[in-house]
Formats: C-alpha cells, sequence, structure tokens
C-alpha cells in the first residue's frame, strides 16, 4: 500500500494508492513494488525532507480522501503565504479575509497549526510560532489578534471599540466584557506540546519553555482560589458567556496538563507538580459546581448576575468535558446516551452547534447586538469528533466527517466560517467562504481520530483508530513522514503490516478494532519474530533502524484466542 503523494502546488488529478492484500502478507509479494517506490523517496529525501509534500491517507471512502487532499491542497496549503513573511498565513485560503497580512493566533493559530504539521510544515509552523512569541507581553499575556496596519487605531462596531497596541497586537477585545480573554494561553501551549510532540527538539523545547511557562502563569493569574477560570467566550463573543465559559474551564485543564507534561520532559518536577494542581483544581470545581445533576448536564457558563447558566439544551460545554477527559466517569455515563444520538447540534444538518436549543438564547446574553456565534462552527465539531473518538463511537465520528466532506463537495470544497440556524430547521451559511477552520479540523479529525495517529512526548509514535467495522474489514492505512522517518502501513481487522525507515529504532503502539489487554499478538520485522509488550489495549514493538531505500516491513497480528 502506498498513500497518495501530494505536491501542494499542483494538485493530483488522480488517487495512486496501492492497497496491501487483505491476508497476511509477506516481504516477497511487494518487494518490487516497496524497492521502488522507497528508492524514489530515497532519490529525493534531500529535497523531499525540506518540500511542501504529504500524503494523502488511503481510506475505504474516496470521497473523504479527496477531501481531504482539498482541504490539504486547496485550503491550508494555500493559506500560506511567505510573501509576508516566512510562517506567515491567512485564516482564508484567499489570503484576504479578515485582512491581509493579519494574523490570528488564539484559536486559529492551534487549528493551522496541528493541520501544518500533519501535512509536514514544520519549518512553516515554527517560524510562526517565533512571530506570535515576540508579541508576548511581560505578564505572559498574547494578542487574540495581530493587525500590523492597524497599530495604534481603534476597530470595532459602532460604540463598542478597541485599541490595538502600537505593536500591532489587540490584547483585549472590542466586544464589551472582553471574551476570548482566556483563549491566547492554552492556544500558545497546545501549539508548543504539537510542536515538541513533531520534533522532539529538546533544545527548542528548552529555548521555549520560559515564554509557555509564562503563558501559563497568565492563564493561572485568570483562575480564583476555587478554581474557576474567568475571562468569557472562550472561542465565541456573540454570546460573550461572561463571565466564565464552561469550555475554557475544559481547555484550561487540558493546557495546564499539557504544560505540565512538558516540563517533566525536561526534568522539572516542581513546575510539573504546580501545573499538575491546577489542573485538577479545575477540574474539581468544574466537575462539583457546574455540573447539574437536576438537569443530569454541565452549565454553559457562569454569570455574575444569573448564576449557572443551563437554559439553552445540551451545549459545547457537554462534549468539552467527554473530549478533554474532565468530567468523571459517572458524569460521563450520564452525558454520552444523551449527547451520541442528538441531531439538534447540527444546524441545517451541519456540524457542530453551540446547543441543542439555539432559539432560546436571550437579549441580555449579549452585549453586543449580533448573534454572530450562534452558530456550527468547526472548533465544535472538533471538540464532538474528539468525544465520539474517546468513547469509542466510530459510527458517529465517520457519519460528521462525510457530513463536512460532502459539504466541502457542494462548495467546490471551500467552507465557510460558520452555520447559522434559520429558525426553519435550515442554516444560512455566514462567514467567508474561504476560512479554514472546517478543512483544518477535517485534516486534524481525520489524523488524530479516524486514524488515531499520535507522536507521544517519548518519541513513540501511537495508532488507535476510531474505524467501523466496515472500516476494519476492507482496510486503511497511510504514510507518516516526521523527523527522519517514514513509516508506511495498512491496518485490517487484527493486523497491521508496512515497512518503516530512520536512523533510529521507533516504539510503535497499535490499538487494534478489539482492544483487549488479555489477549496476545505476534510481531515480525523482515520475517524475523520480535518481542511485543501490552500496555493500556496497545501492542508495543521497538521497530530497528533502517536506511533510507533499504526499509524494514513489520507485521504485527493479533492471535485468535485459546
Amino acid at each position: 500500500m502506498q498513500s497518495t503523494r501530494v505536491e501542494w502546488k499542483q494538485p493530483v488529478e488522480e488517487n495512486q494508492a496501492v492497497h496491501f492484500s487483505k491476508g497476511s502478507i509477506r516481504m516477497s509479494m511487494h518487494l518490487l513494488q516497496l524497492i521502488v517506490f522507497f528508492l524514489l523517496l530515497a532519490a529525493n529525501a534531500k529535497s523531499y525532507a525540506h518540500s511542501s509534500s504529504f500524503f494523502t491517507p488511503d481510506l475505504l471512502d474516496p470521497e473523504i480522501s479527496q477531501a481531504y487532499e482539498k482541504a490539504a491542497v486547496q485550503n491550508i496549503l494555500a493559506a500560506v503565504n511567505a510573501k509576508v513573511f516566512f510562517g506567515y498565513w491567512s485564516v482564508c485560503a484567499d489570503g484576504k479575509g479578515f485582512g491581509y497580512g493579519n494574523t490570528y493566533p488564539s484559536l486559529d493559530g492551534h487549528q493551522m497549526t496541528d493541520a501544518l504539521l500533519w501535512l509536514g510544515e514544520v519549518e512553516v509552523v515554527k517560524a510562526n510560532w517565533d512571530y506570535v512569541r515576540s508579541f508576548q507581553r511581560e505578564d505572559g499575556s498574547l494578542p487574540i489578534a495581530i493587525l500590523p496596519e492597524l497599530a495604534n487605531k481603534q476597530i470595532g462596531e459602532g460604540e463598542h471599540l478597541a485599541t490595538v497596541s502600537a505593536n500591532g497586537g489587540l490584547y483585549v477585545h472590542w466586544v464589551p466584557g472582553n471574551p476570548l480573554q482566556v483563549l491566547a494561553d492554552p492556544t500558545y501551549i497546545q501549539n508548543a506540546d504539537d510542536i515538541f510532540r513533531a520534533t522532539l527538539h529538546k533544545k527548542w523545547l528548552s529555548n521555549q519553555l520560559p515564554s509557555i511557562n509564562l503563558a501559563a502563569e497568565h492563564l493561572a493569574s485568570l483562575t480564583d482560589a476555587r478554581g474557576t477560570v474567568k475571562g468569557g467566550g472562550y472561542y465565541i463573543e456573540m454570546p460573550a458567556r461572561l463571565e466564565s465559559d464552561g469550555v475554557a474551564q475544559c481547555h484550561a485543564v487540558d493546557a495546564f496538563r499539557r504544560v505540565a507534561a512538558l516540563n517533566r520532559v525536561l526534568g522539572d518536577s516542581i513546575k510539573a507538580k504546580r501545573y499538575d494542581e491546577l489542573a485538577e483544581r479545575i477540574r474539581q470545581n468544574f466537575v462539583t459546581r457546574f455540573w447539574l445533576s437536576e438537569k443530569k448536564r454541565f452549565a454553559e457558563y457562569y454569570h455574575p448576575q444569573h448564576g449557572y447558566i443551563s437554559s439553552h439544551g445540551l451545549t459545547d460545554v457537554d462534549w468539552a468535558a467527554i473530549a478533554l477527559d474532565v468530567a468523571s466517569v459517572e458524569q460521563q455515563a450520564i452525558l454520552w446516551p444523551q449527547l451520541k444520538d442528538e441531531k439538534r447540534f447540527y444546524y441545517g444538518g451541519m456540524p457542530t452547534g453551540i446547543a441543542t436549543t439555539p432559539e432560546t438564547y436571550e437579549d441580555w446574553e449579549f452585549t453586543h447586538p449580533r448573534r454572530h456565534d450562534v452558530a456550527a462552527m468547526g472548533r465544535v465539531w472538533h471538540l464532538e469528533a474528539q468525544a465520539r473518538a474517546r468513547m469509542g463511537d466510530a459510527e458517529g465520528l465517520l457519519a460528521g466527517i462525510r457530513i463536512v466532506c460532502e459539504e466541502g463537495r457542494k462548495n467546490g470544497y471551500y467552507w465557510r466560517e460558520r452555520y447559522q440556524p434559520d429558525g426553519k430547521g435550515g442554516a444560512i451559511s455566514a462567514g467567508p467562504n474561504t476560512y479554514c477552520e472546517y478543512p483544518a479540523n477535517l485534516i486534524r479529525i481525520i489524523q488524530r481520530f479516524l486514524l488515531g495517529a499520535e507522536f507521544g512526548l517519548d518519541g513513540s509514535l501511537l495508532l488507535a483508530p476510531t474505524a467501523t467495522e466496515e472500516f476494519w474489514e476492507k482496510g486503511f492505512g497511510q504514510t507518516l513522514h516526521w523527523r527522519d522517518r517514514i513509516l508506511t502501513y495498512q491496518m485490517h481487522c487484527n493486523q497491521i503490516t508496512g515497512t518503516y525507515m530512520g536512523d533510529s529504532p521507533q516504539s510503535l503502539g497499535v490499538r487494534f478494532a478489539v482492544a483487549n489487554p488479555d489477549v496476545k499478538a505476534q510481531a515480525l520485522v523482515n520475517s524475523v519474530a520480535i518481542s511485543t509488550t501490552h500496555e493500556g489495549g496497545f501492542v508495543f514493538v521497538t521497530l530497528p533502524s533502517a536506511s533510507h531505500g533499504k526499509p524494514c516491513w513489520f507485521e504485527i497480528e493479533m492471535l485468535p484466542s485459546e
């Protein structure tokens, strides 16, 4: 099997994926194919390491593969523009939406960073990180937007205005109440975590960690003694969700867990402990004070005059609580049956809206009159997809992916920023037509949740697909290229076969369709048996180093129960 390699400047017209056979695969069956493929890679290894090429996953559904490729080439990579500066990208594929040369490091910055890392654009991402870091202030705060042409000018609508700082950074929102106050810090920490996982460059992490910790301290300054994170809406402004958004609580927990782990990588156990304790304090506060047992769901947000608000049905807070592993096991058991098949989250059929009864929002919940964010958005869809993957809901995950792919196909493989309910069961498309949020999240959701790929802080590669029975039966896989290594694999039922090239051995952990911790597995490398270990439902092997042009072949297979 060979995933389709794409040069993003020249869209590929045809998927040339070659599939492994369904049964046990032996090296001799594919020797010529693999030699040709990897000799070509080796011949171009030097240029490829710095090129803008990527591999489209080999999936059961060609419509998903095509949408992935279009999302990458026509949207995410098209938004990268070195003419502004190396490392710059727009939030729109046309490079103009929301302002030429403007940067939106909060939320959009992470969605684009993660997608670009999956597409191999490590140096672009690191350059963008450096640019954003240059705007960090002494208190650790980061801008929600960078608007160079508007420095020292006012922006906003009507009487609601804010002044852009002299450096071009917008640090306070023009929407009254300053929503998004919490957003920049977790985004920055998420980006640091993803960059390090993709590169495993400890010197880079050591150089950046003081800045990362400074952002974490700024986030801590927004957290009160009992563990409530303030700052208004996490990723929405209208409604403003003043003053403590439930989504913000969940993302703060996730951010502190990540920064604790990064400190632990470099041996700072004291800081790691501090951030772990902050994460747990916020989590405990959230699962007790935000949980409304009589309604069997979480409050959407806390308002200083109106208290805990929960009048809009199930919300994105419920998705976030499961997605980011914040809700207790008991709360997950209560929430999941309600969330799993709740179609009211899909406005006009599009995933995923912020609440199941959006028509119930009241005027006092908006500090600016527009109801812009009462909509289905890619940021909420990502939380839904992550929750479905965590709960093992392969059918629901795939259904959402297919809906987003079809919406893109109908619109020439572009997506709108928002899909707002029209009150009649449909949706009104709103925002720029080439906004990158849905395509970025399509790439991320396919990689992280459908294919279940994750780079560990210890350098391991984990593969834990959330795939339907049909996917497992017919087989799927891809080629991953990271650091100095390339791994091509195909998964089928309870077997994975593939090849690996890299200058160092690689730890590989695989979770099959049936993750039984008691089941045994056998593994072969170049037809020689190797040892396996089992942990947390994963089968682990260590693949030996293999030079470019001479990949090692491997096979891991679960053995039938005795």
